[in-house]
């Protein structure tokens, strides 16, 4: 297994003559047909309407697309922070956790059963996931999980950061009023895994045998989130 930094990936995931083109997605103007809600507090609300898929949550909640995905794929959207709701309690105001799982599925391959939205509930998926300005926009982190979490690359407040990672700067943290475009590809050619922000590569991962399908999972706790344009593209 390896870990690829960033400034040394030159190459994009869908090289000429194939193109990458978009086969699915959701405007945000039909409701959550497309999703699947599973929210650690009842108070959560969520709502797909005028473009705009909205997440105001005072605990963990995920949103998982009902399809699976597989091959060299993309998935694009853009994503706003806003304060969290009052509900939060002491994280209401704050900027925090646009997260994301994909290729996820049970240990035996099948479908992520239905959880009840807690973090914890999560471990035993097979998965990446990505933590983008997570614990009050102090980390940014990246993680592979296989019947346990492990950390792959990161970057962190002092205090707080595991071994390895970098410091936390304007490009991993959440900006107030400011919309992020997030692109993530599952791709065959190394490296197979890249997660983009703002254009700019921050995680990139090879491994021998990289999970290559499975299930894409919106991750929050106590924030507040919209969505806009999510797009899946593949490679033809």
């Amino acid at each position: 297994m390896s870990l690829i930094l960033a400034a040394l990936v030159t190459t994009g995931w869908c090289e000429p003559p194939r193109q990458p083109v978009r086969v699915d997605g959701d405007e945000f103007r039909r409701g959550l047909s497309n999703w699947r809600l599973e929210a650690e507090d009842a108070r959560a609300a969520v709502s797909a309407a005028n473009g705009v898929l909205d997440i105001q949550t005072p605990a963990g909640l995920s949103l998982w697309w009902n399809d699976r995905l597989s091959g060299d794929y993309a998935i694009r959207f853009t994503a706003l922070a806003l304060p969290a709701p009052p509900g939060a309690g002491p994280h209401a105001g704050r900027l925090s956790d646009l997260n994301m799982f994909w290729n996820a599925s049970e240990l035996d391959g099948s479908a992520p059963r239905v959880r009840r939205g807690k973090f914890g509930d999560y471990d035993d998926l097979r998965a990446y996931y990505v933590g983008f300005g997570a614990n009050a926009n102090t980390t940014t982190r990246l993680r592979v999980y296989d019947g346990q979490r492990r950390l792959l690359a990161g970057y962190a407040e002092a205090g707080i950061a595991e071994a390895g990672e970098k410091p936390m700067d304007n490009a991993t943290r959440l900006q107030p009023g400011k919309p992020l475009p997030i692109e993530i590809v599952s791709t065959t050619a190394a490296p197979q895994l890249r997660w983009t922000v703002n254009g700019q590569l921050l995680f990139s991962h090879a491994e021998p045998q990289p999970r290559l399908q499975g299930h894409f999972a919106l991750r929050t706790t106590a924030s507040r989130l919209q969505i806009r344009d999510f797009q899946i593209l593949r490679c033809q």
